[in-house]
C-alpha cells in the first residue's frame, strides 16, 4: 500500500520510506493499515477500538488511541496541526487524506491487513469482513455493491461457496494460531501468557512539546522504575539501561529479547502548570499484547502517590504478591513541594551523567530541594550520593566529602526508613570512610531487601565484597548488577575490577577490553586493563595502556607507570614520578604512591605513605587487604597492624604464586587454582 514516499506492507508488518524500514510498533501499524484501507473516508474511533483492542482488555481508550495515532504521525513526520496524511475529524475519528495505491486484488474489501513476517515482525493479523458485519460502513457500501452484482450460474455459485467456506476456515485457524484478540487464550486457557517475573520501563515520552521538560519525563521514568524495583517477585531493569532505548527504533519483542524480560511498560507524561498526567500501559512483550493500561492526573504535589498507584496497578496486573513492607511502601500517602520535586529530578538527572562538573552542580539542586521541602527524604539521599561521587572523582577529598554524605544519608533514613537508596548511600560511607565493615554490610543487605532490583546497591555491595576478599560473592553480585543494568558501562567496568581483585586476570582483561570497545575513554577500564597485564608479566602491553592513561590526564604523573618502571628496572624514572606525586597539590593518592615504593623494595617509604593514607582516609585504602601491589609488604608486622586499624585483620588474602612469570604459559587462574567462570558466561563475552 503506497502513499507518497511511503509503503506499508500488511503481510510483513513493515513500513518503509524510499525502501528503508521505519520502526513502528504493532498497534500504530495496525491503525495505519486500517486508515490506508479507507482513504478519504472517516474511520471512527469505535472502529479503531474494535480493531486494536480485544473486548476483554481494560484500557483507558481515549489516551491509548491518542498515543497510537501520535506514534503513526511521528513515523510519517506528520502533525495534527498541519496534516499531510492523517486528519482528525472532530471527535468522530480520523481520515487518511493522501492518495493510496494498493496491490490488493480488491480494494473495496477490508481483508487481510497484517500477517507475521518471517524475521521478527509482530505476530498480529488485522482482519475485517464488512459484508458480514452490520456496521455503519457496511451499510454505506451495501447498495453500491448490490448494483454491481451479476447473476451467477449454479456451478459458479457452488464454487464460490466452497472457496468462501475454505477461506473462513483458514482465517479461523489463523486467528486461533496467532492468538488474535486473545482468542486462543479464551478458547485454550492453558495457552495464555505465562507468569510475568521480569519487566522493563521504557522512557516515558514527554508530550508537553517542551524539550526543557525532558528531565521531568526522565525523572518520572526513574521514579517509576524505583517503585517497581521494590517488588521482590519482579526483576526490573535499571533506568540507566532503559534510557538508551529512548531513541532506539526497535520493536517491543526485540527489546524484550535483548533484555530477557517478560513485559514492558511504556507511556507518556505531561507537566502542565501545576498538574501532571501520566499514561502507562503494560504489554506482554513476547506476544506484543496489551495487558493493562491506565491514565492518572494529579497535582504535582501528589505526584509521589501517582507513581505508587501506577506501580501498585502494574503489580496487580502481573499478579505479584506484595509483602507487608512492599505494600506499606507503595500505599502510604506522600506529598512533596512541586518546586522541590523538580529540583530533585534535575539533581538526579545531573548525577546520572557521571562526570565531575554535573555532579558538582547537582549539589545545588538537591540543597534547593531540601530548602523548599525539608521533609522530602530522597533529596537527602541524592545529596549523600553527590558528595560520595565527588570523592570518587577526586573533586573533593574524602574528609571533605564523606562526613556531609553520612549526615545526609542519616537524615534521609530518619525521614523514611524504607528508602532503599538511603541505606545504600549510608553503606557506601561506612565502607569507604568509616571502615565499619559489619555496619556497611547490614546497610547494603537492607537496601537490597527493600529493593531487590536496585542495581546501584548490588554494584556497591560487590565492591564491598571485593574489599573484604569474598571474591566469589563479589563476582556473583556484580553479575547480578549487570543483569539488572546490562548496558551500564560503570557496572561493566566494575566486572573487570572485581575479577582483578580476585586475581582472575585473563577474565579481567576480557571484561576491560569489552568496556573499552564500547567507550575508549573509560579511563578506569584502561587502568585495570594495564594492571591485569602487569600482573601477568605483560609489561610492554601494560606500559602502553598506562601511557594512554597519562595522555588522558594531560601528562600528569602516573602511579601506574611508576609501578611498572620499578618492576622493569627503570628505578630513577620510577622514583621521579613518585616524588612528583607526593608533591601534588590537594590530595595525593598516598596508597598508590606506597605501592610504587613497595615495588622498589623501599618498605620504609611505603609504610610512611600508608600512614598518610590512613590519616587522610585515602579513597583507595579499603583495598589494602586485596590489592596485589601490597604483596611485598604483607609479611611485615606494620602491615598487619594497619589491617587491624582499618578493621580488616581477619581477611584472608589470596596467595601470590612466584611462578607466575611471563615464561610460564599457564594462566594466572591455573597457577592459583581459582575456578574459572562458567563457559556460558565466557561465551557471552567473545
Amino acid at each position: 500500500m503506497r502513499f507518497g514516499a511511503y509503503e506499508a506492507d500488511p503481510r510483513s508488518g513493515e513500513l518503509r520510506k524510499h525502501g528503508l524500514g521505519i520502526a513502528l510498533e504493532e498497534k500504530p501499524f495496525q491503525a495505519l493499515v486500517l486508515l490506508l484501507q479507507h482513504p478519504n473516508e472517516v474511520v471512527t474511533r469505535e472502529e479503531l477500538r474494535t480493531q486494536l483492542w480485544p473486548a476483554d482488555i481494560f484500557i483507558d481508550f481515549d489516551n491509548s488511541l491518542n498515543t497510537v495515532i501520535a506514534k503513526v504521525r511521528r513515523a510519517l513526520n506528520d502533525s495534527a496541526e498541519n496534516p499531510r496524511f492523517i486528519e482528525t475529524v472532530g471527535r468522530r475519528g480520523y481520515r487518511f487524506m493522501a492518495p493510496v495505491e494498493s496491490s490488493a486484488p480488491d480494494q473495496e474489501q477490508r481483508g487481510s491487513a497484517a500477517t507475521p513476517a518471517a524475521q521478527g515482525a509482530s505476530s498480529v493479523i488485522v482482519l475485517d469482513l464488512p459484508k458480514v458485519a452490520t456496521s455503519e460502513r457496511a451499510g454505506q457500501r451495501g447498495s453500491a455493491s448490490d448494483e454491481r452484482a451479476k447473476p451467477q450460474t449454479h456451478r459458479t455459485a457452488v464454487r464460490y461457496t466452497f472457496l468462501i467456506a475454505g477461506a473462513l476456515v483458514a482465517i479461523a485457524v489463523l486467528l486461533v494460531g496467532l492468538n488474535v484478540g486473545g482468542l486462543r487464550d479464551r478458547l485454550l486457557p492453558g495457552s495464555g501468557p505465562g507468569p510475568i517475573k521480569s519487566l522493563a520501563v521504557l522512557p516515558l515520552e514527554n508530550l508537553s512539546g517542551d524539550m526543557e521538560q525532558d528531565y521531568f519525563a526522565e525523572g518520572m521514568t526513574d521514579e517509576l522504575t524505583t517503585d517497581l524495583a521494590k517488588i521482590r517477585s519482579l526483576r526490573v531493569i535499571s533506568r540507566t539501561t532503559m534510557m538508551q532505548y529512548r531513541e532506539a527504533h526497535k520493536s517491543l519483542p526485540q527489546i524484550a529479547e535483548e533484555l530477557h524480560v517478560d513485559a514492558v511498560v511504556e507511556g507518556s507524561v505531561v507537566l502542565s502548570g501545576g498538574t501532571v498526567r501520566i499514561t502507562a500501559q503494560l504489554i506482554d512483550a513476547h506476544r506484543d499484547r496489551h495487558l493493562w493500561a491506565q491514565s492518572y492526573e494529579r497535582e504535582v504535589g501528589q505526584v509521589l502517590n501517582v507513581q505508587d498507584s501506577v506501580a501498585l496497578d502494574i503489580a496487580s496486573a502481573v499478579r505479584a504478591e506484595l509483602g507487608p513492607e512492599e505494600h506499606e511502601s507503595l500505599t502510604r500517602q506522600r506529598s512533596v513541594n512541586p518546586e522541590a520535586y523538580e529540583s530533585y529530578l534535575r539533581g538526579r538527572n545531573k548525577l546520572g551523567k557521571q562526570a565531575p562538573t554535573p555532579i558538582k552542580d547537582s549539589l545545588q539542586d538537591f540543597q534547593r530541594a531540601i530548602d523548599l521541602d525539608p521533609l522530602y527524604a530522597p533529596a537527602y539521599s541524592g545529596l549523600a550520593d553527590a558528595y560520595s561521587l565527588m570523592a570518587n572523582y577526586s573533586a573533593l577529598s574524602p574528609k571533605e566529602a564523606f562526613p556531609p554524605a553520612k549526615a545526609a544519608a542519616l537524615k534521609a533514613l530518619s525521614l523514611d526508613p524504607l528508602l532503599s537508596e538511603a541505606h545504600s548511600s549510608l553503606a557506601l560511607v561506612k565502607s569507604s570512610y568509616d571502615w565499619d565493615w559489619a555496619g556497611a554490610e547490614r546497610e547494603y543487605k537492607r537496601a537490597i531487601e527493600l529493593s531487590p532490583s536496585n542495581a546501584v546497591a548490588h554494584h556497591r555491595y560487590a565492591r564491598f565484597l571485593s574489599m573484604v576478599a569474598r571474591h566469589d560473592e563479589a563476582v556473583a553480585e556484580i553479575e547480578r548488577a549487570r543483569e539488572l543494568d546490562p548496558l551500564s558501562l560503570g557496572i561493566q567496568n566494575n566486572v573487570g575490577i572485581a575479577l582483578y581483585y580476585a586475581r582472575r586476570y585473563d577474565e579481567a582483561i576480557v571484561e576491560s577490553r569489552k568496556t573499552l570497545e564500547i567507550d575508549p575513554n573509560r579511563v578506569w577500564a584502561r587502568v585495570f586493563l594495564a594492571l591485569s597485564y602487569e600482573q601477568k608479566g605483560m609489561y610492554p602491553e601494560a606500559i602502553q595502556e598506562q601511557e594512554k592513561v597519562r595522555a588522558y590526564f594531560k601528562g600528569a604523573p602516573n602511579a601506574g607507570l611508576a609501578h611498572l618502571y620499578a618492576l622493569t628496572g627503570r628505578t630513577p624514572e620510577a622514583r621521579q614520578i613518585l616524588k612528583e606525586l607526593g608533591k601534588e597539590d590537594g590530595d595525593p593518592a598516598w596508597f598508590l604512591i606506597a605501592g610504587g615504593y613497595a615495588a622498589l623494595g623501599d618498605k620504609d617509604r611505603a609504610f610512611n605513605c600508608l600512614e598518610k593514607a590512613y590519616e587522610e582516609r585515602d579513597f583507595f585504602l579499603p583495598a589494602l587487604a586485596v590489592h596485589p601491589w601490597m604483596d611485598p609488604l604483607r609479611s611485615d608486622p606494620r602491615f598487619h597492624d594497619l589491617l587491624h586499624r582499618i578493621g580488616l585483620s581477619s581477611v584472608t588474602v589470596l596467595p601470590k604464586d612466584p611462578k607466575a612469570r611471563p615464561s610460564d604459559t599457564r594462566s594466572h587462574q591455573e597457577l592459583l587454582g581459582i575456578q574459572r567462570l562458567p563457559p556460558a558466561f565466557l561465551s557471552g563475552l567473545e
